[in-house]
């Protein structure tokens, strides 16, 4: 047997009893319904574009970083450059100027050779010695010299060449002769010399200049 209740108020009773229990009865094709897949659509959606123009940003950030950087780098290559070029610049000149203060000491030091030996071998002249000749045995660069002279004892020829020793530009003298010679219209007797003195080339003064490094 079926039985139906065809009294409005049966139904509004059911839905107030409802009401009062708190109890909601929805489907799954309602309005209410939130799909989980949907929402993490969503987020990705929101997300992505955000991580990408944040990692975008960064990039650009350090790219710019190493562009400044690049610049930085190519100013201070370009400046070493022209540093090095000169310094260059400064050793060729540098070099130069040794090369042709060498030539004129060189020449100075050739040209005042005879001017050193005659200086020399004067101011080593004791007193009661005088030269008759000087003259060049061999030449440059071993140049060796003879001496002929006179003087009035045996110990003023030694102390003449101890004198000549002691020169800065002659040294090595050696005794070639002495003997007892008569002066012309006297009868007076002194001792004539001979002597070969080798010149030498004193030590040349450090130079001002730098050596090169």
């Amino acid at each position: 047997m079926i039985e139906i209740n065809l009294h409005p108020a049966g139904e509004t009773a059911k839905a107030k009893r409802r009401r009062r229990t708190g109890r909601r009865v929805t489907t799954g094709g309602g309005r209410g319904a939130r799909n989980p897949w949907q929402t993490g659509m969503v987020a990705v959606l929101v997300v992505v574009p955000l991580a990408v123009a944040a990692l975008w940003l960064t990039q650009r950030a350090r790219a710019n970083g190493f562009e400044e950087r690049l610049q930085s780098a190519s100013a201070d290559s370009a400046r070493l450059a022209d540093l090095r070029a000169l310094s260059d610049s400064l050793t060729e000149r540098q070099t130069l100027i040794r090369e042709r203060m060498d030539l004129i000491r060189t020449l100075d030091r050739d040209r005042f050779i005879w001017p050193h030996v005659m200086d020399e071998a004067s101011r080593a002249l004791p007193n009661f010695v005088w030269l008759t000749s000087i003259q060049e045995l061999s030449p440059l660069p071993g140049l060796t010299i003879e001496i002929r002279g006179m003087a009035a004892t045996p110990l003023a020829v030694t102390e003449y060449v101890r004198r000549l020793e002691d020169s800065a530009y002659l040294g090595s003298v050696r005794i070639l002769g002495s003997q007892l010679e008569r002066v012309s219209n006297s009868d007076q007797e002194v001792h004539a010399f001979t002597l070969m003195v080798d010149y030498d080339t004193p030590a040349e003064p450090t130079s001002a200049l730098p050596a090169d490094g």
